[in-house]
């Protein structure tokens, strides 16, 4: 049976064989009228609402898309399977998504962890790899079928540090989650405060479901920096947010771009005050780039609240979309890699973004944004 096709045309299982079989020597994942791309990401577990919010802004783009025809007389499909963040499980998904034969490429796999699963299963079946949603600095060493989209992890932490000293900020602490996403956080962290002769006044793990959300804030409020950097994501930012204002200490607080912050407004409501969060994608709260204002009209037609993270997976799509375009009617990998590889100083609706066969890292933005009373600054 075909895959799947709800509204959002997303598969939760791995695709069963296709009604019409292509030819054995025909490009695995591609048929007369659909592309078929794969997902591994957390639909459960500790960061399943970023994942979701990451996943349906995707799905905003191609629904649209396909209802005009898809991409050269094909609709992409997504065939999404859940890991629950766990790495092991990441990798018997994308080992099964590769391994079925009917997946053309991987799109926007969700966690570092996860992804470090996942990179070396794609690269060695030589099946590319768009936009992983992870910012993790140690996965972008270049990789001939791996290709990033969003600005890393050290670049937010750059931003915020370099935003922080230049107020005459010094004292400044970590929160991180105790796994690859975070130590490899509190390392670009360590980097950035030693560039400036400095060095974290105090470090606090914390578990990713943030059931030890007490004990990290009693860490950092004992310590009482001036600013706190949250390397966190999902259940542990409002959990550990919580339990820091607990403690009546209130250092200025700033989280990654992955923080969840839709979550976490939700569940601490008009006490999200004065949280700045490091951003890859423009704010999705004001319509300065025609992007925002596409993405907007899409997600009003579709009834969903507007997300900084949704707002990503849109411009993910829309950007492996242009490159399907590129690659033409008939579509293989190699064709697919060859056009990303020449998208220079491609405009995608004000965003600007650039590949090329020794640079596999699209973007650079990275914008400080403020929670207010429970709500974006606009």
């Amino acid at each position: 049976m075909k895959p799947l096709r709800t509204s959002c045309l997303i598969a939760l299982a791995v695709i069963a064989p296709l009604l019409h079989p292509l030819p054995a020597a025909a490009q695995q994942g591609v048929a007369p009228d659909s592309v078929t791309l794969g997902y591994s990401g957390a639909r459960t577990g500790p960061v399943a609402e970023l994942a979701g919010e990451f996943l349906s802004g995707a799905t905003l783009y191609f629904d649209a898309l396909n209802a005009r025809g898809g991409v050269n007389g094909r609709r992409i499909l997504v065939n999404a399977v859940d890991d629950a963040y766990d790495p092991n499980r990441a990798a018997d998904n994308v080992r099964k998504l590769v391994g079925s034969g009917q997946i053309f490429a991987l799109f926007g796999n969700s966690g570092t962890a996860t992804t470090q699963k996942a990179i070396p299963i794609a690269t060695a079946a030589h099946v590319p790899f768009f936009a992983p949603h992870t910012g993790a600095d140690a996965l972008r060493e270049h990789n001939a079928y791996v290709f990033h989209l969003r600005a890393s992890y050290g670049q937010e932490i750059e931003k915020i540090v370099e935003h922080l000293t230049t107020l005459g900020v010094t004292s400044i602490g970590v929160v991180h989650h105790a796994d690859p996403f975070g130590l490899g956080g509190l390392a670009a962290a360590s980097r950035a405060l030693a560039k400036r002769g400095l060095a974290a006044a105090v470090v606090a793990p914390i578990a990713s479901n943030g059931a030890d959300a007490a004990d990290s804030a009693k860490r950092i409020a004992t310590a009482n920096p001036a600013a706190v950097i949250m390397i966190t994501a999902g259940n542990s930012s409002a959990a550990f947010l919580k339990a820091l204002q607990q403690t009546g200490q209130q250092p200025m607080t700033y989280g990654l771009s992955v923080i969840s912050s839709k979550q976490l407004i939700r569940e601490l409501g008009e006490k999200a005050h004065g949280l700045v969060i490091a951003q890859v994608v423009p704010t999705p709260f004001r319509v300065d780039y025609p992007v925002v204002r596409e993405y907007r009209q899409a997600a009003d037609k579709a009834g969903q609240a507007y997300s900084h993270t949704a707002l990503e997976g849109y411009v993910a799509a829309r950007t492996l979309s242009e490159a399907l375009r590129r690659a033409g009617r008939e579509l293989s990998r190699e064709k697919l890699v060859s056009a990303l590889e020449e998208m220079r100083d491609v405009d995608i609706g004000g965003l600007r973004l650039s590949f090329s066969a020794r640079d596999h890292v699209g973007m650079d933005f990275v914008d400080l944004t403020v929670i207010s009373r429970g709500s974006f600054a606009k």
